[in-house]
């Protein structure tokens, strides 16, 4: 669940209560190294291009492109 005002994630395990976050992304440039965690699956890949609120990643393990929500993205 993304708190865009405050610049950070926030995450909660469901089964033990726990609760945890981490600060969005603000450094990302072209060619870093990134893990996105989407509702359905992680990847890993390549930034291929930056905007304010999202990121175009290069899949490493499918080849496809796709952009995401900068606050998925992890540098890695």
């Amino acid at each position: 669940m993304p708190t865009a005002e405050r610049g950070v994630v926030g995450y909660a395990c469901g089964g033990c209560g726990h609760s945890w976050s981490r600060p969005v992304e603000v450094d990302l440039d072209v060619y870093d190294t990134v893990r996105v965690d989407l509702s359905e699956e992680t990847l890993y890949g390549t930034v291929r291009q930056v905007e304010e609120h999202r990121v175009q990643v290069l899949d490493a393990s499918s080849g496809r492109q796709l952009w995401v929500e900068r606050w998925r993205v992890i540098l890695y």
